[in-house]
């Protein structure tokens, strides 16, 4: 069986072999694999316009009748340039949601406004990112029934160390409060919620990390700003050690925010640098489409739910310490359950935070082991390999 002629070869069988005496063009075509109609093309072209007919030609559509006009291509670029020359989020979902607050007759699909941004060279080629659909996400149910506080570093013009403290509500992530403060302390953390539960009143729940201006649990203690997130029947949540995740949502403002900073003047004092953050949070909050929450502003997400509404009565605190001596085989005893620590262990004095269901094992003031208790069992095992023989069947 003949091998298939390439596109190349074919063109030139096509223009040499129509000028040959006796020459089969059917049985030729289907010994090199290729249509009469595709022959007699390039052989047409070939006698029309010689040695250029043969040239590849392109599929383009003469006309174009759906494509976006250019006056619609040129407000999308303008658009583009607008919120980038302002540091702030300039995709195409927020493009074309600009273009529909603007009242604009023709809005292209965020696939559409992608292709003119490429066309017009406005796209930079970015490594695969990890796909979405291997997120596990979590989202309050109402407002005000989470949120999310954390603390991120900023420097003044002079190099002074400051720090903002925002927090941003869990279902809406709309931000309430964003406040400038010397350093991170519970004072301040309180000074900022406090600002935030004024603006919309107070919330179910708080969650942050393990930061002492926050939390003082996996230490043994309740810090000042949990006793009075407890006083007022706020729950006090902590993320577990070394998983920022939990934060998620309001790490990913502080990252917003901070793009954002960086592109302003930087100022001298923490009243002006106030004064940036307010501006921003305004924006934030009322003129900028949130990807998950559905491409509307996070006020308009907000204020589309009835707030939930705690009773304010004081809550109890749960969380109990349990000392114990780790035995020769390396567990701790804490009556109820066994912690395995490791035989490297035994004979130290092992410290036990609980809180509920979660365990944080210290010794000598250092972090062995944290853990989720298993109610079922008693022995709550290390995981770790014994390298010992598996016991006979």
């Amino acid at each position: 069986m003949a091998e298939r002629v390439t596109p190349v070869e074919m063109r030139l069988m096509a223009a040499v072999a129509g000028s040959l005496e006796g020459v089969n063009v059917a049985a030729l075509c289907a010994e090199a694999g290729v249509s009469r109609k595709t022959f007699y093309k390039w052989r047409g072209r070939f006698v029309a316009e010689g040695l250029a007919g043969l040239e590849v030609r392109s599929r383009r559509p003469q006309r174009s009748p759906a494509r976006t006009s250019v006056a619609v291509e040129d407000r999308v670029v303008e658009l583009r340039k607008q919120l980038a020359e302002g540091h702030v989020d300039d995709g195409p979902a927020t493009i074309r949601w600009h273009l529909q607050r603007s009242g604009a007759v023709a809005v292209p699909s965020e696939a559409t406004i992608w292709r003119i941004l490429v066309r017009r060279g406005f796209v930079v080629p970015e490594p695969k990112k990890r796909p979405h659909c291997s997120w596990r996400r979590f989202e309050a149910a109402a407002p005000n029934e989470l949120w999310q506080i954390d603390g991120t570093d900023w420097s003044l013009a002079d190099d002074t160390d400051v720090k903002i403290l925002n927090l941003i509500d869990d279902h809406s992530r709309y931000v309430p409060a964003s406040r400038a403060a010397p350093g991170e302390t519970c004072d301040a953390a309180w000074e900022a919620f406090s600002a935030a539960v004024e603006e919309v009143g107070m919330p179910s729940g708080c969650l942050s990390d393990n930061g002492l201006a926050f939390s003082g649990r996996l230490r043994g203690f309740e810090v000042d700003f949990e006793i009075r997130l407890r006083d007022t029947g706020v729950r006090a949540i902590t993320a577990a050690p070394f998983h920022p995740q939990t934060c998620g949502k309001v790490e990913r403002f502080q990252q917003t925010l901070k793009k954002w900073l960086r592109h302003q003047p930087r100022v001298d004092t923490l009243a002006e640098l106030q004064a940036q953050l307010d501006w921003f949070r305004d924006y934030y909050n009322r003129c900028r489409p949130h990807r998950a929450i559905g491409r509307v502003t996070p006020w308009e997400r907000f204020s589309a739910s009835p707030r939930l509404v705690p009773d304010g009565r004081p809550l109890p605190s749960d969380l109990r310490r349990v000392d114990a001596t780790v035995t020769p085989g390396g567990k701790a005893e804490l009556g109820r359950w066994t912690i395995g620590l490791g035989m490297e262990f035994a004979g130290q004095r092992a410290h036990v935070f609980i809180d509920g269901t979660r365990a944080n094992v210290f010794i000598h003031g250092r972090l062995i082991r944290h853990l989720e208790l298993d109610r079922t069992r008693r022995y709550q095992p290390s995981g770790r390999k014994t390298g010992r023989p598996p016991r006979n069947p």
